[in-house]
């Protein structure tokens, strides 16, 4: 199968396509420039490059998109159904490195404080707001702190699953108040941009701290920045946040990571190799 793979991906991932089809590889500059690729049957990619209808011009006869990422908002995915082009994905395979980031996050925000007294998890409520993947990780290493773990999802949580990781429901609203440490577990959409703003930071409690290793756009920055320049805001972790945002918080405990959370060695091995794998296997 003659097989584009647009960019760089994990040597692994890379060694087992070029010997299983027959490869072609560009960077993302490169694919922007050309016009047309006419025996293209799979295209291989990661978040940088876009695939809408202009793109998917470009290669008539495609039939397999294969994405080594987790967030998929550079695809369109209405377009790829219209054109009966099967999307291959493995969501979750970074969420152990976010999930661990998270908990770099929590201990950094905790013990980095200068302005008071050194802080501990114990004894703390952490507010997860979105219980997926990495949200379930986050609640399951928090399991040794001794602390109380509250969590809002949009999705029906299994009773089993929460009693394992000891976590109790919440509406949301009631997270963002009743927790020390709030964590953002969200992937990027309609309905969750801007999810959370000045009502939830707002009802946040006073001393609080909140972490965000989602998305730059489920936050609206500048309620963000706001709560971040007052009393009530004892601490923020950003791992993804706009240039201008960035420019802003010049004040008050603030970390920030430049998206690195899920970009450890590990989670890039295991979210390149494992949908090339499943790409490999239906071929």
């Amino acid at each position: 199968m003659k097989t584009l793979l647009i960019g760089k991906i994990d040597a692994h991932a890379l060694q087992l396509l070029e010997s299983k089809t027959e490869l072609q590889q560009i960077s993302n500059e490169e694919f922007i420039a050309t016009a047309s690729f006419q025996d293209i049957q799979a295209v291989v990619l990661r978040t940088y490059t876009t695939l809408t209808s202009q793109e998917l011009d470009k290669l008539p006869n495609l039939k397999y998109v294969v994405s080594c990422s987790v967030g998929l908002n550079n695809l369109d995915m209405q377009e790829l159904k219209s054109r009966n082009i099967e999307l291959i994905f493995c969501p979750g395979t970074n969420a152990n490195s976010v999930a661990e980031h998270t908990l770099y996050l929590m201990l950094s925000l905790l013990r980095e404080d200068v302005k008071m007294p050194f802080a501990e998890l114990k004894g703390k409520t952490i507010g997860i707001i979105g219980l997926g993947y990495i949200g379930k990780l986050v609640a399951q290493k928090l399991l040794g702190f001794d602390v109380k773990v509250i969590a809002f999802d949009v999705i029906e949580q299994d009773q089993e699953t929460l009693e394992k990781l000891n976590v109790t429901m919440k509406e949301f609203s009631e997270v963002f108040s009743a927790s020390d440490i709030v964590t953002i577990h969200v992937p990027l959409n309609k309905h969750t941009q801007n999810l959370v703003n000045k009502t939830s930071f707002e009802t946040m409690k006073q001393g609080s701290f909140f972490i965000n290793t989602s998305r730059a756009e489920v936050i609206n920055e500048e309620d963000l920045n706001n709560y971040v320049l007052s009393r009530k805001c004892r601490g923020i972790a950003l791992d993804v946040c706009s240039k201008e945002l960035k420019e802003k918080l010049d004040e008050g405990h603030v970390i920030i990571t430049d998206h690195i959370a899920a970009q450890g060695e590990d989670s890039f091995k295991n979210m390149c190799k494992s949908p090339v794998e499943e790409f490999l296997k239906r071929i």
